[in-house]
């Protein structure tokens, strides 16, 4: 009985310390391998500063995309009706989402257009403020001497498409009073979308202002600001 239980540890100690020299040469095998990623220098300055926002993770697996070739979606400019690719193709374009209210035409907006021209000089071809209303109603709002600009085109997401697509609507368009969609902004290049960043509530106006977007610009474009 004596010499069966010595055999049982001596094969117990013997699986143990099998099992131990093999995790330490897993552990030479992942250094090895990890060697090269970490000589292949720093975070790329495009992955900076990525808003790791629950809203923006829900959908950030989608978030890189061409928006242009949604052929089926168009946004309104005054009674002229855009598609996508008319709208970004061949521009670097900063693209705010606004919710509608006195945030969005006393603050939100009007910082964009107090920097549209430093905007300009860091490689901005347009600024597109959107959102759900109608053409109309969106064309007036445009009339507003304190919102227009050159290089700042307001436009109307008639039907809600462009922001079922980014997944940031709330309700439907044809619901009751209130915000429609999230407040956010993003940079697309080329009909690329390339970084988005939305407001916890649409109320709010911390990460989608003129000055947050000039630091995201900056890390994606880092040669554009000297």
């Amino acid at each position: 009985m004596q010499q069966s239980a010595s055999s049982v540890l001596r094969l117990a100690f013997g699986a143990l310390a099998q099992r131990q020299q093999m995790g330490q040469q897993a552990i030479r095998l992942y250094g090895a391998a990890a060697e090269p990623l970490r000589k292949a220098g720093p975070v790329p300055d495009g992955h900076l500063n990525s808003d790791l926002s629950p809203t923006v993770c829900h959908i950030g697996l989608g978030r890189r995309r061409d928006l242009t070739l949604r052929q089926d979606l168009c946004l309104w400019q005054n009674d002229k009706k855009l598609s996508l690719a008319d709208v970004f193709r061949g521009k670097k374009v900063i693209l705010v989402g606004f919710p509608g209210g006195p945030v969005c035409v006393e603050k939100h907006i009007p910082g964009y257009i107090a920097q549209a021209d430093k905007l300009a000089t860091m490689g901005v071809d347009k600024v597109v403020c959107v959102t759900i209303d109608a053409p109309a109603a969106v064309a007036e709002l445009a009339g507003r001497p304190t919102l227009q600009h050159p290089r700042v085109d307001l436009m109307a997401d008639k039907n809600g498409g462009l922001v079922r697509l980014l997944g940031l609507e709330i309700g439907t368009p044809e619901g009751g009073p209130g915000p429609k969609c999230q407040r956010y902004a993003a940079v697309v290049e080329d009909g690329v979308l390339l970084k988005l960043r939305v407001e916890s509530a649409p109320a709010d106006l911390k990460v989608t202002d003129c000055k947050s977007m000039v630091e995201l610009w900056k890390c994606i474009y880092p040669h554009s600001c000297k």
